[in-house]
């Protein structure tokens, strides 16, 4: 995984209708193996091109095959989990993107069209890693998100709106419940009490619905955000981290991360911001 670039939005102005480069990063094939958690940005959306593959991602509560000519888009605040991520480019942006389609989309092309925008998208991530951070935005604001608007017309049966599944009420509940508060010592037997069910109910039909347990869903969740901090904040002691993440020891976090991961925090930190 190669980060170039993280602007901060507190230091910039931008107009929330064209919106502004945050960062652009790069995965290639030999990295495959990373595993990427659950997570949201709060003020940035991306637009992946996905260069290589397949495999299955979770985007908005529900889950998406995957492949290599396609788009994905999610928006700011959008739950998403790459799981072992394809080869790649990622562009992300501050500002309200293709905001009148939804918060999140994927778009299958046809291999010629998608072979412009991946040129253009490795222009956009060569120019940033020389430092011509102004030209690589404008090259993608101004030529990327314009071909991709076109191509979105030109091709929208292909055009896959990424919704919430539907679960029951309880089980909606729960995840939501874990979203905003998976910092804190969360106790799923008592969840399952508060809404009058039992434990066994509630992981039998989380399992069904999200693939994972409420526990393990925990741990993406947890173990996503910390992915985050690690290279949007590279100076933020990883024992900080930990104890965000709602970790009690860094001994554990560092487990669980590595488990989950493949490599240790700092391990992963080093790596990505290489």
């Amino acid at each position: 995984m190669k980060q170039v670039f993280w602007q901060n939005e507190k230091e910039i102005e931008f107009n929330n209708d064209k919106g502004c480069l945050a960062y652009i990063y790069k995965i290639t094939t030999e990295e495959h193996y990373f595993f990427r958690g659950a997570h949201a940005h709060a003020t940035v959306s991306e637009i992946t091109f996905i260069l290589d593959g397949q495999n299955t991602y979770f985007l908005e509560d529900t889950f998406s095959n995957v492949s290599a000519n396609d788009v994905l888009f999610y928006n700011k605040e959008v739950i998403h989990e790459e799981g072992n991520c394809l080869p790649s480019i990622c562009i992300g942006l501050y500002g309200d993107i293709f905001s009148t389609l939804g918060k999140s989309f994927l778009l299958h092309l046809n291999e010629e069209d998608f072979a412009i925008l991946a040129e253009l998208a490795q222009n956009a991530y060569h120019l940033v890693k020389s430092n011509q951070v102004e030209m690589a935005e404008s090259l993608i604001l101004n030529l990327i998100i314009q071909q991709l608007n076109s191509l979105i017309y030109q091709n929208y049966s292909r055009l896959k709106l990424i919704i919430p599944s539907e679960s029951t009420q309880k089980i909606n509940l729960i995840k939501q419940y874990i979203d905003h508060h998976f910092q804190e010592n969360i106790d799923i037997a008592f969840l399952s009490t508060e809404n009058n069910s039992s434990r066994s109910y509630i992981q039998h039909q989380f399992k069904n619905i999200f693939l994972r347990t409420p526990i393990n869903y925990l741990i993406s969740r947890r173990v996503g955000e910390a992915q985050t901090i690690l290279i949007s904040k590279p100076d933020y002691p990883v024992t900080h981290i930990a104890f965000d993440m709602g970790f009690h020891s860094l001994s554990h976090f560092d487990h669980v991360f590595t488990k989950v991961s493949g490599i240790s925090p700092t391990e992963y930190r080093n790596r990505y911001m290489n």
